[in-house]
Parts: structure tokens; C-alpha cells; sequence
């Protein structure tokens, strides 16, 4: 994986201080009381609790996310802790995610500069992301991975700004964009649902403020669903900007953090990674120069726009064993399941191989062996690597010729399997989505049935 990138800083940086506020976040909470349930905590923080991570102000986060109750707060950093040793999330930003090159083609997002608070602006321009190509690519566990990412990144960014501003800075601002939200962002909704609960337990009072802006009409509907996950404390940061919302922006972000497309002044879109102004299309050139957002090149934004078009057509060329010219795909709608039916060869048996991958997790997977009558089952020698289990496991139900259960019903993305049986049989192969109220599931699998190598 390539490296993390750096955020963009201006080269007037060093007039970072001066455009920060000088005061820390706001709190109506006395100091003595905070100190005071500080200390409470430390004392009952037993020598296993320690790590050099939980810092004075990372305490303070989880008191003031429990309302300084310091004994829920102490139960609430201790799973913390044990959930960042458990994933080694110390060493996320040394050990990018495997699929972070992936995101970063797919999906228009940026750390951009510090608002006048001096916390790291992350900015995200949902309303492109086309979720049914990017989950061909990432698996809802793959978002969350980088997630955890850019979570750890905004923190290492926070502590980089209260290093130069000599306070306490532990909160990141999102911008996020939703022009062209429609009905298949609900394919996401796995993940920002995911994405909650991990900022609840994990990352409280982190946030300081996301900015909404270009909400569409749709968005009333997807907010009726989200809002179950946020917490009531965390839903008064979020602010939804109406259609001038570039006044509030430059109320509170320095005009040089703020994009030119977002009404700001940085201009750090028009040039390449090496620092040379990008070249002008003859398009371009053509047209009345104009510093106004609408005239303003997408390919002259501060925040990228990705173009997916190709991302889009490698899919029709993957080879991998999960997803092949061979694979057949399968929608299994919300609230019911499919089922693919293998036939045998015949008495003489059968060798089935499968495998298959969706493109997110949560679908329940299980096999169903149907026996073709009543059947003594005879040794094989030979084994293979990806036999789940020999056939004689299961004497008695082909001696009586009933069928059962090859696999339990199991929720997995993906899987594959073989299974050799000296007797004639099908295999039903059931993808269930029951459970699930809201998304369908896609289903690239395939399924074989060969003889045996001694038939």
C-alpha cells in the first residue's frame, strides 16, 4: 500500500497561529469537577488499564462522553483499550489498510486544513460515491478498516495542531457533500451504521462538528434512519447549511483552509503533487475566467473528484477465483433468500467445488446435501485441500437416504469448499437475506459438479 498521504497546508503556515481561536472548546462543565473526576479515574485504572495512549485529554473524552460518571467511564475505556490492543490500532497509520488505494480512487476525500479552533477539517463528497461499483472493490469490513484509518489520521493531526498551538486540541471538523445523493446510497447504509457504533465505543467526543451542505430533498429520509445511531449529544454537532452555506463556512474556517469551490480562497487544486500549476484545457482557456464556484474545473478542486469510469470497467475483466468470467451473479432481495441447485453425476459420485464472494457482508450461507436413496458410502484415498469434511461423517444419513445439513447457516461474504461423496446426491446451496428488512444482497458465485477422480 502506498504511503498515507499528508494533509494540505498552505505556504502561509506560518501564520497558522494567528487565524486560530485562542480559546478551547467550549464546556459548561466547572474545572475543579473535571480535574477532580480525572483523578477518580486514574485511581481506579489498575496497572493492565495503563497505556501510553490514554492521556490526560484522551481521559477526559471518555468522562465527558459518560457525563463524568467516572465508574461508567472507567468500563468504557477498559473495552476500549482491550479493542485497540486486541487490532493493534497503534499501528494503523504505519500499516495502512490493504484496500485504502481502492477508497481513494472511488471516492472524493481530502484532510484539508484546520478551522479556526485549530481543529483538522476532513472533507467528503458522499453524494459521488456510487456505492454499488465501490463495494464490488471493498467489503463493508474493508470501509470500516479505513475508517479506523482516518480516524487515527485526524487524531495524529489533532495532536500535531495542539503541539503548534500549545492547548488542547482532540476534535476534528467533517465537511460533508451530498449533491447527488440518491436511492442507491442505501447500499451504504451497512457501513455508516458500522461506522456509529465504532465512533460511540471507540472514538467519543472526537467529532467536533460536521457541516452537511447540499442536502437534497432525499435526505430526510436517510437521516430519519441514521439519527437511531447517533447519540442525542453528538446529533447537536451536526449542522445541515441551506443553500448559502459558504457564509457559515467562512464564519468559521480561515479563508485560506476553505476551498475555492466551498467559497473559500486556497487554490491548492490548480496544481500537481510537485507543485507546478496544472495545465488549463483549451476549453478552459476559451471561457471568461471567473473565480465563482459554479466555473470553477473539477479537476481544479481543492477536494478531488475521482472519475470511477475506469474503476468501473476493470470489473468486467476480473479473474480472481471469488469473481471470474465463469461466476454467475444473484440478487437475493431483502427479507427472502435464493437457492442454487447442484445436481450429482450419479451412483458412481461426485466431486462439487464452489465459492462465492458478495459485495458486502451479512448473507447467511448454508449447504444442503440431498441423498438420491439409500447409499453405502465406500473409502476414499485421496483428500483434497479444500474438502470441508469426508463424506463417511455422514454414513447414517445416506444408509437411510435423507438429507441434511453439509453446512450450518452462517453469515460470511464469501467462501469456498469441496466435498467428495462416492454416492449420487444434490447439493442445495442457500443464500438467505431473511434477517435483512432493507438491502438486497449481490452474489457472484459458482458451483460444479465433475466426477470423482476413480469414478
Amino acid at each position: 500500500p502506498c504511503p498515507p498521504p499528508r494533509p494540505y497546508y498552505p505556504a502561509h503556515l506560518k501564520n497558522f497561529e494567528s487565524t486560530m481561536s485562542s480559546s478551547s472548546s467550549n464546556s459548561s462543565t466547572p474545572r475543579s469537577k473535571v480535574d477532580q473526576s480525572l483523578e477518580q479515574l486514574k485511581k481506579m485504572m489498575k496497572e493492565e488499564d495503563k497505556d501510553p495512549w490514554a492521556t490526560d485529554v484522551t481521559l477526559k473524552r471518555f468522562l465527558k462522553a459518560r457525563e463524568y460518571d467516572v465508574e461508567k467511564a472507567y468500563k468504557m475505556y477498559t473495552k476500549c483499550i482491550e479493542w485497540r490492543r486486541t487490532n493493534k490500532i497503534d499501528e494503523v497509520l504505519d500499516n495502512p489498510p490493504e484496500k485504502l488505494e481502492y477508497y481513494r480512487k472511488l471516492v472524493s476525500h481530502k484532510n484539508h486544513g484546520f478551522d479556526k479552533q485549530g481543529r483538522p477539517i476532513y472533507t467528503e463528497i458522499v453524494g459521488k460515491i456510487h456505492y454499488p461499483t465501490l463495494l464490488e472493490y471493498l467489503t463493508v469490513d474493508d470501509l470500516i478498516d479505513v475508517h479506523i484509518w482516518q480516524l487515527e489520521e485526524n487524531a495524529r493531526l489533532c495532536k500535531e495542531s495542539s503541539e503548534k498551538l500549545g492547548k488542547e486540541v482532540y476534535q476534528s471538523v467533517s465537511i460533508v457533500d451530498l449533491a447527488g445523493l440518491s436511492m442507491h446510497h442505501r447500499h451504504g447504509l451497512s457501513f455508516i451504521k458500522a461506522c456509529a457504533k465504532i465512533d460511540e465505543a471507540y472514538y467519543p467526543e472526537t467529532m467536533g462538528k460536521l457541516y452537511i451542505i447540499n442536502a437534497p430533498r432525499l435526505f430526510p429520509f436517510f437521516w430519519g434512519i441514521c439519527k437511531a445511531w447517533v447519540h442525542p449529544n453528538t446529533q447537536k454537532k451536526i449542522e445541515v447549511l441551506s443553500g448559502k452555506y459558504e457564509k457559515v463556512l467562512k464564519e468559521n474556517i480561515p479563508a485560506h483552509f476553505l476551498p475555492a469551490e466551498m467559497g473559500g480562497k486556497c487554490t491548492c487544486g490548480q496544481f500537481d503533487s510537485e507543485g507546478k500549476k496544472k495545465p488549463v484545457s483549451e476549453e478552459s482557456k476559451s471561457e471568461k475566467k471567473s473565480e465563482k464556484k459554479s466555473e470553477l474545473k473539477p479537476e481544479h478542486y481543492c477536494v478531488p473528484i475521482v472519475d470511477i469510469t475506469e474503476m468501473k470497467e476493470q470489473l468486467k475483466y476480473r479473474g480472481d477465483e471469488y469473481d471470474s468470467m465463469s461466476h454467475t451473479s444473484l440478487t437475493v432481495k431483502a427479507g427472502q433468500f435464493e437457492e442454487v441447485v447442484c445436481s450429482g453425476i450419479d451412483a458412481e459420485g461426485t466431486h462439487f467445488s464452489w465459492n462465492f464472494r458478495t459485495v458486502a457482508k451479512n448473507i447467511e450461507f448454508s449447504i444442503i446435501c440431498r441423498p438420491k436413496g439409500e447409499a453405502a458410502l465406500r473409502e476414499l484415498k485421496e483428500k483434497h485441500e479444500h474438502e470441508i469434511c469426508p463424506a463417511t461423517d455422514f454414513r447414517d444419513e445416506f444408509k437411510r437416504g435423507v438429507e441434511f445439513d453439509l453446512l450450518e447457516k452462517t453469515k460470511m461474504d464469501k467462501h469456498k469448499g469441496v466435498f467428495r461423496v462416492p454416492a449420487h446426491c444434490d447439493l442445495v446451496f442457500r443464500f438467505d437475506n431473511s434477517y435483512s428488512w432493507m438491502n438486497g444482497k449481490n452474489v457472484r458465485y459458482k458451483v460444479t459438479a465433475t466426477c470423482l477422480s476413480d469414478c
